[in-house]
């Protein structure tokens, strides 16, 4: 039976804090200045990284790359990858 990350949030909490770790440290000052607003999907324990116009691109290409690995997903420059909300009643 396989096991998804949602199974183990330690799992989870673990991928999420080394990744974002990789990236402020890292990656941050390396990929903002050309590619701020894409997506980049990291691997924390190999430091692999792959980007994407769409966070769909970035990880296919880190899947492809990597089948059987896990990944951190944000987008360059903003503080998270994607924002919940919507837009405010239609006025007609």
């Amino acid at each position: 039976m396989s096991t998804s990350l949602n199974d183990n949030p330690a799992i989870l909490s673990t991928l999420v804090e080394n990744g974002l770790a990789l990236y402020e440290s890292q990656l941050k000052a390396a990929l903002e200045p050309e590619h701020r607003g894409e997506f980049v999907a990291i691997e924390p324990s190999t430091a692999r990284y792959f980007l994407g116009q769409t966070a769909t691109d970035a990880l296919v290409a880190a899947r492809k790359a990597m089948p059987k690995s896990q990944f951190f997903l944000t987008r360059i420059g903003k503080s998270s990858a994607h924002k919940i909300g919507g837009h405010g009643t239609r006025i007609r």
